[in-house]
């Protein structure tokens, strides 16, 4: 009987099983490595958003800085001019003593010859009493000696002639009596004028010292804010070192993320090659193919949501508001790039990125668009009232008209903040301020402001308008919310816009963005 043998089957249920497994850790490092990589992006994400932050934070430290430098050297300023009117004072103080030791000399000397003129004055006045009493004794002798008759007229003429000499030398006394009363009254006039100026005098010098008392507080007090001013300006150069050098490593971990994910995703692409080639020759592993495509909808479901939340933020400005209203500046900067450069694109990209801000509003119902200048105008119309948000083709509608627009004037910023808080009794909650510059007209100028320069003046300007949001139009009111300020900034060379706009946003729970071209 011949033996038969079975004939070798190349392809074996127990091989289908070790291919069955093969497929499985495939999936499975595929799905590992996948969720790897989402992780990395996320990260990497995270981390230029943190990189964003702090170069924002470095932004505003180096504007904090350079206040404070401006602040110090205005104080040194302060300094010079209160030293300098100290010794001024002091030099006044000086002549002032000596002025009051002169006319102290004086008036001693005028008391003293008072005195002379008064002693003078007492001695010629008993002379004239006794003159008076001769005088009166002569007459009694003259009428006795005629009473009686006995004496001869030879002695009556003589005693005649001594009575006119006795007049004669009377008469004389009193009229030097007038004139030393004359003299005395003088004087007594001088003496009291004298005391007067000494009394002036005094009261000058008293007021010099007091004077001198307060200047010399005050120059210790502007010291101590220069010495102040000095360890802040110190503090602010050590956090933004620090800064810096926190964002030097964040730049190279986001380096090395980049790296870590271009890694991840050629092993990706080289999985899903494999994983097509398994799938064509491996028909029985389709089933659990259907599951993994089935996780990975799921995935980029999630993607997907993600995606959305990041799509719900303005380059880091969280988007909220159901009443938003939109303040956008159409000075004639806003189509330059610089004083002597013009740029066709600035103000449409100003335009297309109110539309986007629209459309990326989930909660909008109500808004209104407000272009301020010199003047504050409504291109939309319906001054003063809210529009109803109806969706995208709205967001087109307001774009186009706000493209037929023509930049020009200058930066009235108080107007237009003065008329968009007019919607704030209506309910408005955020306020989206789109802006290139400072303010550099308006009220706020205080008074001399034609002695002023540019630079003095936006401070000035911009100070009033931060001082009447905090304190009037923004201020806590019962039953009313207080109104997020969210501003973004187009374009702008100088560091101070930036500070300006991010203290705005600042101060009223809001973010700032700049938007570089």
């Amino acid at each position: 009987m011949q033996q038969r043998h079975r004939v070798p089957t190349i392809f074996s249920i127990y091989m289908v099983d070790v291919l069955c497994c093969a497929l499985g850790c495939v999936i499975l490092l595929w799905q590992v490595n996948f969720q790897e990589a989402e992780e990395k992006t996320l990260a990497a994400a995270s981390s230029l958003e943190s990189l964003a932050g702090a170069n924002q934070a470095i932004l505003a430290l180096t504007s904090e800085r350079d206040a404070l430098k401006n602040a110090y050297l205005a104080l040194a300023g302060d300094l010079a001019s209160i030293k300098t009117a100290l010794e001024v004072s002091h030099k006044k103080y000086l002549s002032i003593t000596v002025d009051l030791d002169k006319t102290r000399k004086e008036r001693d000397a005028a008391t003293q010859l008072a005195l002379v003129r008064k002693d003078e004055f007492d001695t010629l006045k008993k002379t004239h009493l006794a003159a008076e009493a001769l005088l009166a004794s002569l007459k009694l002798e003259i009428a006795g000696m005629q009473k009686q008759s006995k004496l001869t007229a030879e002695q009556l003429a003589q005693k005649l002639k001594d009575h006119a000499e006795l007049i004669e030398r009377l008469a004389k006394a009193q009229a030097r009596v007038v004139l030393l009363e004359k003299d005395i009254d003088a004087r007594k006039l001088e003496l009291l004028l004298a005391a007067k100026k000494l009394d002036d005098q005094s009261a000058k010098a008293k007021e010099a010292d007091l004077r001198m008392v307060t200047l010399e507080k005050l120059l210790a007090v502007v010291r101590t804010e220069g010495t102040q001013s000095l360890a802040q300006l110190k503090l602010a150069d050590l956090r933004i070192k620090l800064l810096e050098q926190d964002a030097d490593r964040k730049k190279s971990d986001l380096t090395d993320a980049d790296r870590r994910l271009r890694d991840l995703l050629g092993g990706q692409d080289v999985l899903s090659k494999r994983l097509l080639a398994t799938t064509k020759e491996l028909a029985d592993a389709r089933l659990a193919l259907a599951g993994l495509q089935t996780e990975k909808l799921s995935l980029l479901n999630r993607a997907r949501n993600l995606e959305a939340a990041m799509e719900n933020r303005f380059a880091g400005i969280t988007l909220t508001g159901r009443r938003v209203l939109f303040l956008v500046d159409m000075s004639g900067s806003m189509e330059l790039i610089d004083e002597n450069t013009l740029d066709p694109d600035k103000w449409p990209l100003v335009c297309e990125t109110i539309g986007r801000l629209m459309q990326s509003l989930g909660d909008l119902r109500q808004y209104q668009v407000i272009l301020f200048s010199e003047r504050t105008l409504y291109p939309l119309r319906n001054d003063g009232r809210w529009l109803d948000y109806a969706g995208a083709q709205t967001a087109k509608d307001t774009v186009a008209a706000l493209k037929a627009v023509k930049p020009k004037g200058g930066t009235n910023m108080y107007e237009g903040l003065s008329e968009a808080f007019r919607f704030r009794a209506q309910g408005l909650d955020t306020i989206y301020l789109l802006s290139d510059g400072l303010p550099n007209t308006g009220a706020g100028l205080p008074a001399g402001a034609d002695k002023l320069t540019e630079t003095q003046k936006t401070d000035a300007l911009a100070k009033h308008v931060r001082a009447k949001l905090k304190l009037d139009w923004n201020r806590y009111l019962p039953g009313q919310q207080k109104v997020r300020i969210n501003a973004i900034g187009f374009f702008f060379e100088s560091p101070d816009v930036g500070a300006f706009l991010w203290a705005l946003a600042r101060e009223h729970d809001g973010n700032f963005v700049g938007m570089s071209k």
